[in-house]
């Protein structure tokens, strides 16, 4: 697996939590029955629809129903209790045309067994399909849509074909979702984050998938939007890309960040509250929003390996009943920093629990290392380490404590 360093490449954190109570060993030979043949055949079905234009016309009288249906039937084969959640939209006008119909989200349950909470984790991708001639007008008679967002819909799939195959029983709920309209402005995932907020629903993480399977010969980058209520989750999907995938887990500084996050159906999650994460490749290709996004556009090794990152992100954070285990000891305990906010010097406290080597970062929230110590070995005990972060500029910033076990990571604000 690629070790290699990259500028902007979120560093590995501690896979703490469900991930590192977990037989990784089970893990792997999960993760290595994740398919390319089978991923492609999902991309080559949704294509073969024709089109995926969410809106009704001539070619899509129903809109996207057929469709739906053909989600609901792939995820009842694997054992999951699926909905047509429908929802309308009326008096609009969008890219010049007049809309006044239904919409199809497709909503699958699969509960959790002995539930450690009452909280959900959501796969989701939206299903529906764009493309536009050069004059910008709709091409309607052909709207493949492969690698937006047929691979996020067979990404997706295959977490549920793979969960229902090995009888994975998770401690979470876990939600898939397909959405409707994300191609007019979010609709379908605004409708499910509306609903859930006024219900009450407590989401641990929804996890999004957009364009996952078209990147540039050799370019095996995956890039990891982020929200600013979640900079641990990107932290975690990007150690989890290193441990179990052959991709390379990319983030972007804020302002790149957001240009694109707002773009995406986990956006509506974050607009309520939620927290997500969102992966895509990390260049678009330049058959995007065309009649050529086609299967043989797309590269299903690259898509499978974005399956494995999302697998081994669900086993993070919704857990599996069989691959528990006793938990190892964590090296360091007790953590704090202090004073925070800070304007300049801050104290790093810290207990040892064994003897271990330890260095001590601070990072931006790309992921950039800014200021580093490295201490060397030191015998259990408590430890005051100061940084002066007067060379700063104001902002919040990450400090990692790393040893030979992982790193725990602490927030700290410099005014």
């Amino acid at each position: 697996m690629k070790k290699t360093a990259l500028l902007l490449i979120i560093v590995c954190a501690s896979i703490s939590g469900a991930l590192r109570a977990q037989n990784q060993t089970d893990l792997s030979e999960i993760l290595n029955q994740i398919s390319a043949d089978s991923v492609y055949a999902t991309v080559q079905d949704l294509q073969n629809f024709g089109s995926r234009l969410a809106v009704q016309n001539e070619n899509n009288p129903d809109g996207n129903r057929d469709v739906a249906d053909y989600i609901i039937q792939r995820l009842e084969r694997y054992g999951v209790t699926t909905e047509l959640d429908s929802f309308a939209v009326g008096n609009t006008v969008a890219y010049g045309l007049w809309i006044d119909q239904w919409f199809y989200n497709v909503k699958g349950v699969l509960p959790a067994d002995n539930p450690i909470d009452d909280s959900i984790v959501l796969v989701g991708a939206h299903m529906d399909a764009i493309a536009f001639n050069s004059n910008n007008y709709y091409v309607t008679a052909q709207v493949p849509g492969a690698d937006d967002n047929a691979s996020g819909v067979a990404v997706m799939l295959e977490l549920a074909r793979i969960c229902h195959a090995n009888k994975i029983q998770f401690s979470r709920n876990i939600h898939f979702m397909a959405y409707d309209a994300e191609e007019f402005g979010l609709w379908g995932s605004e409708a499910d984050a509306y609903k859930r907020s006024k219900a009450g629903d407590k989401i641990a993480l929804m996890m999004n998938n957009d364009m996952v399977s078209n990147p540039p010969d050799g370019d095996w980058r995956l890039l990891l939007r982020w929200y600013d209520n979640a900079v641990d989750v990107l932290m975690r999907a990007s150690s989890i890309c290193e441990q179990y995938t052959d991709l390379l887990p990319v983030t972007l500084p804020d302002s790149e960040n957001m240009l694109r996050a707002t773009r995406s159906d986990s956006y509506s999650y974050y607009e309520y509250g939620f927290r997500a994460t969102y992966a895509s490749e990390y260049t678009y290709p330049s058959t995007y929003h065309t009649a050529y996004d086609v299967t043989d556009s797309c590269n299903y090794a690259y898509l499978a390996e974005v399956a494995r990152y999302n697998m081994a992100m669900l086993a993070t954070y919704a857990g599996s009943v069989s691959w528990i285990i006793p938990e190892e000891p964590p090296t360091v305990t007790t953590t704090h920093v202090y004073p925070n906010p800070t304007c300049g010097k801050v104290t790093v406290q810290f207990l040892l629990e064994q003897n271990s080597p330890v260095g001590i970062s601070v990072l931006d929230l790309s992921g950039r290392t800014l200021l580093h110590y490295d201490n060397g070995i030191q015998s259990a005990g408590i430890y005051h380490s100061e940084l002066d972060l007067s060379v700063l500029s104001a902002g919040l910033y990450l400090c990692q404590i790393r040893t030979d076990k992982g790193v725990e990571t602490l927030k700290v604000l410099r005014r």
